[in-house]
């Protein structure tokens, strides 16, 4: 056998013996998705909730026409009677209406109305219901505001200075993968996860347990021991990127989003796109956990280390997130943030040129080997042993 296939062959051997490591590798790629599907159901509930919802009022009959229309939105009734603002503040309920006495007064002389509108803004439950209460006041106020002006023989037009028509290019599925662009940071985070274990134990945990010295005795080229390692971390890493990345769209595709007016569809092609846009991230995140490992004296202390790598697939995503540009061809060969926007365009079913699957791919892959290269020049050194 190779050398490098038998360091790899004794890498595999170490991690099936810990039991513990693997579990822990994996419990990511499978936990995510979980959540994924739960969070998303969960909002989800909450907007379908707030379409029907039951509104406490204060002083409903100064409004008759307003709680008849009210109640024509599907929007239930009861009447209240207390302090509005304490029930609210002990979030006894969501939001409540208080209607004034001088209604119908400043109704009939065309004078504007003050409802008061008492919600509790640090309850971020109770946001969907008072959004929706705001919507309701809002049209309600439209059309009372028409209704006068065609009381006085003037058209509500003259009010329609500009009206600003929406054309939206972006298909269901693209806005789509625009709204959930934190699933890519799930499938590019798992890369540095599912790996970790096994990059930091094939270093520093050999270290601390005294068999990195017998290893290195053997006859071979400390290049490819570095190798075998690597290999062997970065199959780990992929297969825990798969994983979550089959398991999120396995778990998009059970959530209704048509309820809220979104559409996810993926065909198999995608999937195998997603994969081939992913994988080299798995080779350059080991890459960078057996480079900072062979610093570190224990495996508790490598852990702590590359605690810190975690936060870089964070940044170009959240970058994205709160920064939206528009997708230039060099940006594919940034590492990470490539693979964001191969992820985002591909679930969004936009047609990726080929040019950034190489740019992402060769960008990942020469930098992983140029970390290896590195590696290995610190495994001549005496030094990695005894420190």
């Amino acid at each position: 056998m190779h050398p490098i296939a038998i360091v790899l062959d004794k890498e595999f051997r170490d991690a099936r013996r810990d039991k513990r490591s693997v579990m822990s590798a994996f419990l990511f790629p499978v936990f995510a998705p979980v959540m994924v599907y739960f969070m998303l159901t969960a909002i989800i509930e909450l907007r379908v909730n707030a379409q029907k919802i039951t509104i406490p009022v204060q002083g409903g009959e100064h409004a008759p026409g307003l709680i008849q229309w009210l109640e024509e939105k599907d929007v239930s009734i009861v009447d209240f009677t207390g302090d509005a603002r304490a029930v609210v503040k002990a979030k006894d309920r969501d939001v409540i209406i208080i209607i004034p006495e001088n209604y119908q007064q400043r109704l009939a002389e065309l004078r504007s109305i003050e409802i008061e509108v008492v919600s509790d803004g640090s309850r971020t439950d109770s946001q969907p219901t008072v959004g929706r209460v705001h919507e309701l006041l809002r049209e309600y106020n439209r059309e009372m505001a028409s209704l006068r002006l065609i009381a006085r023989g003037v058209s509500p037009e003259v009010m329609q200075v500009i009206v600003g028509r929406v054309t939206d290019v972006a298909s269901k599925q693209q806005r789509t993968a625009a709204a959930l662009n934190f699933i890519p940071l799930y499938i590019i985070l798992s890369a540095f996860v599912a790996g970790m274990g096994i990059a930091v134990d094939s270093t520093a945990g050999e270290r601390e347990r005294k068999t990195l010295e017998p290893l290195l005795i053997n006859p071979i080229e400390r290049y490819h021991i570095v190798m075998g390692k690597w290999i062997a971390s970065s199959l780990f890493s992929a297969l825990g990127m798969v994983m979550t990345l089959v398991l999120c769209v396995a778990a998009m595709l059970q959530v209704p989003l048509d309820q809220i007016g979104l559409q996810f569809n993926v065909t198999a092609w995608q999937i195998v796109l997603m994969i081939v846009a992913t994988l080299p991230l798995a080779f350059l995140a080991t890459s960078m956990q057996m480079l900072l490992g062979i610093f570190a004296k224990s495996f508790k202390d490598a852990q702590s280390y590359i605690g810190f790598l975690t936060l870089l697939p964070v940044i170009p995503s959240l970058y994205m997130m709160f920064n939206p540009m528009a997708t230039r061809e060099w940006m594919f060969a940034i590492p990470m943030l490539g693979q964001h926007l191969l992820l985002v365009d591909v679930l969004g079913g936009k047609d990726v040129p080929l040019i950034g699957y190489v740019y992402s791919a060769v960008s990942c892959l020469v930098l992983g080997m140029g970390l290896v290269l590195l590696t290995a020049r610190f495994f001549q050194k005496e030094s990695i042993i005894s420190n």
